[in-house]
């Protein structure tokens, strides 16, 4: 790794031929520029193997890592045979590679949450609908007994009794219709009667 330290600067800047500080400029630029190339191999190598001993993910990782192991080989090689510029493109590549890796984990990751998440929502969904129809239940059942208290009438009736209807006493040796009949004639109120019978 290339570090740019004060001293290296100045060597720089007297170095014949820079061109004054915005020759310096660019050339601390592709100094910078390079060396975090440089870094790119390192940087995938890292997430190649984080991301390979992630297991839970292993099917949806197994391309990108794939084609990053390649891209990481491919730069190997090509830095072996002294083609620098291409091993570094390569190192840039297979760090693409694994960092789409790790985007794909993090999909797979919020989709997981987000079903999580519709199933949680979907229950709760079914304990109101449960719920309100309990409500339902019990507000028509209330209505209903509300009703009965209102259609009974006052204290002492029974319930279900019926003003009109009365009941009619019956002697012996009387038929119930004559019972009635006589019970109809005979007056709602009858004056006290004084004395003894014979």
């Amino acid at each position: 790794m290339l570090r740019l330290t004060r001293a290296r600067v100045i060597a720089i800047a007297a170095w014949p031929g820079v061109p004054g500080p915005a020759g310096l400029l660019c050339l601390a630029f592709t100094l910078v520029t390079s060396d975090a190339r440089a870094d790119d191999g390192a940087a995938a190598r890292t997430l190649v193997l984080e991301l390979g001993a992630d297991t839970a993910h292993a099917a949806i990782l197994a391309e990108p890592l794939g084609r990053a192991r390649e891209a990481l080989e491919r730069g190997t090689r090509l830095r072996e045979s002294g083609d620098e510029v291409r091993a570094k493109a390569a190192d840039g590549l297979s760090l693409e590679w694994a960092e789409t890796a790790k985007d794909l984990a993090r999909a797979a990751d919020a989709e997981n949450t987000a079903a999580a998440r519709r199933r949680e929502a979907i229950a709760k969904q079914a304990q109101v609908e449960r719920e309100r129809a309990l409500v339902e239940a019990d507000l028509a059942h209330v209505g209903r007994l509300r009703k009965e208290l209102e259609g009974a009438s006052g204290p002492g009736t029974a319930r279900g009794a019926d003003a009109a209807r009365s009941a009619v006493e019956v002697h012996d040796g009387q038929t119930t219709k004559s019972a009635a009949k006589k019970a109809a004639r005979k007056p709602a109120t009858e004056p006290a009667e004084s004395g003894d019978k014979p």
